[in-house]
């Protein structure tokens, strides 16, 4: 009769102890709700980069002290506006450029109109070569006063990309004039602020039977230099001042016997203020 009760206290004592060592463990926390996954923000497509400009147009005017072509002032000691245009895609250009002024010595009014094209070709790296040809109108004053008449002629301009950017320019006239006038120059520019330069210019001109038919051809005709500051005041829209010394060589001194005609054969200093936009 003992070995009953002794399995029934053994079951009683481990019922007991094992209810106490529930009451001292822990019960394992539920684990917590999984995060939901969160997509990344969608990345915005790339702007698509603009293709570059292949044309270009630029409008501008100037207004100068006196008309200066080729060492000749044109209108003596009278002002002239020059509006003008160029319209370019690709090597192929167009453009305009007019003058009015007053004709010495008259009441009548001076207009011209310059209508050209041309193309440039590279011929390597550093050096380009533009052909062209242009036309000059005159009005019926200019032609009757001062013996201007329409024209044209056919150039050609060798530029160098190099140490003062030298340029070889050769005009040929085949129609009223029957000249030519060879122009040899050079140019370097200088920025003083992110909005200013300062560019530098000078040439000789050779003349061949355009000026003075009197003389040689390749006669020493003219020498000029400027001093031009321009100013950006927007990506598009610019100002300048410029000032040029033209001083008169063999060719024209010889055009210079009367005292009167220095006036256009002289030594001569232009100011000339402008202002361009470009699209």
């Amino acid at each position: 009769m003992k070995r009953p009760i002794a399995i029934a206290a053994a079951i009683a004592v481990s019922a007991l102890s094992t209810g106490l060592w529930a009451e001292d463990t822990p019960a394992t926390p539920p684990a917590p709700p999984a995060t939901p996954e969160v997509a990344p923000p969608p990345v915005p497509p790339a702007e698509p980069v603009a293709p570059e400009k292949a044309w270009s147009l630029d409008l501008g005017a100037d207004y100068a002290s006196r008309y200066l072509f080729r060492g000749v002032s044109l209108l003596g000691d009278k002002h002239v506006l020059d509006p003008h245009a160029h319209f370019g895609i690709g090597n192929f250009g167009v453009y305009y450029y007019g003058y009015f002024g007053d004709i010495p010595d008259t009441h009548d009014k001076y207009q011209e109109a310059d209508f050209g094209a041309d193309y440039t070709v590279a011929l390597g790296e550093k050096v380009s070569l533009t052909v062209g040809a242009v036309t000059y109108q005159y009005n019926k004053s200019a032609q009757n006063d001062i013996g201007f008449f329409n024209t044209y002629e056919f150039y050609g301009i060798l530029s160098f990309d190099t140490l003062l950017t030298p340029t070889v320019t050769f005009y040929r006239d085949v129609d009223k004039v029957e000249g030519g006038y060879l122009s040899v120059g050079i140019s370097h520019g200088f920025t003083l602020t992110p909005k200013v330069s300062l560019n530098l210019s000078g040439s000789v001109g050779f003349d061949f039977h355009y000026n003075n038919k009197n003389v040689s051809n390749g006669t020493f005709n003219d020498v000029l230099l400027g001093v031009d500051l321009p100013v950006q005041i927007t990506d598009a829209f610019s100002l300048h001042a410029m000032v040029q010394q033209t001083m008169s060589q063999t060719g024209l001194d010889k055009l210079n016997d009367d005292p009167a005609l220095k006036q256009f054969y002289g030594d001569q200093t232009i100011f000339t203020f402008g202002l361009a936009y470009s699209f």
